[in-house]
């Protein structure tokens, strides 16, 4: 077992756990997701040295504060499994670390899965590209030396966008907002919102964000290889600026929508204040930024909470 293989093992067993944590209705729940928190922040402080040779100090310095981070989550699970309590954003986030992490890794380590999706976004990419400037095609699937069933290095599984027989860009995993999509699909399923509105929420974020991706796609190929462009410029600027503008919009909207997916992300910034059984996170919110942080969908979940007053009598 190479060292890829064995940080897959940390890696896939704090999904599991979290699964655990999440499903399992036994107050050992949260024994299982200390362990999922502790596991994840081994695999990802185990990459530093990865990131500190590919010369990335921002991953690098990422990966390093995850485990503190991850540890800090760890201990408070311990807390709730001690104080016998379910603390609803840490089950939250559990469910989001869950179903984003399982897809997403599942997708990037299982090579035909990952071939098969890229080739299906460099495909609509192309069809949208095509009607604003014509002669473009798509290349076969390069799997960079990842022909089993299971990733075996880092390399890129590619597919190329071709304009008079050259290829012009790679299209990548990066390149299909899959890392968009998981997580705007697996921060709704750990909110207490009803169903039916979650699945709305679903049915709006998820195929938004896969189509404006496409755009951003469209635009960064069109600049670049049409416009003559820098590529930095279209990738970082407009792209990323593009993606940035969109996740905005789509996490204002989904805000608005599931009151309690703003709760329970204020409920995390409340951890430091958890200091005994019973907190109450909901009372807090927008303790750090004030009105401002309090949207009025929010205002009427935390009115619809709270009990009326009695009259006072005389």
């Amino acid at each position: 077992m190479d060292l890829r293989q064995a940080l897959d093992v940390f890696l896939f067993a704090g999904i599991l756990l979290f699964g655990v944590g999440f499903f399992w209705k036994d107050r050992r729940c949260h024994l299982a997701r200390a362990l999922g928190w502790a596991a994840f922040g081994l695999f990802w402080f185990l990459q530093v040295p990865t990131y500190l040779d590919e010369g990335d100090p921002v991953n690098s310095l990422g990966a390093a504060v995850a485990l503190p981070i991850f540890l800090y989550l760890a201990h408070h699970e311990r807390l709730s499994y001690r104080w016998d309590e379910e603390y609803q954003p840490l089950r939250f986030l559990a469910a989001g670390a869950f179903f984003a992490a399982g897809i997403y890794f599942l997708v990037d380590r299982v090579p035909a899965i990952s071939g098969a999706y890229i080739e299906i976004v460099a495909n609509h990419t192309v069809v949208l590209l095509n009607g604003i400037a014509p002669g473009y095609a798509t290349g076969t699937v390069d799997y960079a030396g990842n022909t089993g069933l299971w990733r075996v290095n880092g390399n890129e599984i590619f597919v190329p966008v071709v304009a008079g027989g050259e290829p012009v860009v790679n299209i990548i995993l990066a390149c299909t907002a899959i890392q968009g999509i998981t997580i705007a699909a697996a921060l709704v399923p750990g909110t207490l919102d009803p169903p039916k509105r979650k699945a709305v929420v679903l049915a709006i974020l998820v195929p938004t964000t896969y189509v404006m991706n496409l755009v951003r796609n469209v635009l960064v190929i069109y600049y670049y290889d049409v416009q003559g462009d820098e590529w930095e410029f279209v990738h970082n600027g407009i792209g990323k600026g593009l993606s940035f503008a969109v996740l905005m919009v789509l996490m204002v909207l989904a805000f608005w929508l599931l009151p309690e997916l703003y709760l329970n992300i204020n409920g995390l910034f409340e951890l430091p204040w958890r200091k005994g059984p019973g907190h109450d996170y909901t009372k807090y919110v927008g303790r750090l930024l004030g009105k401002l942080a309090r949207p009025k969908a929010v205002e009427a979940k935390l009115a619809a909470r709270s009990p009326p007053e009695e009259p006072k009598r005389e």
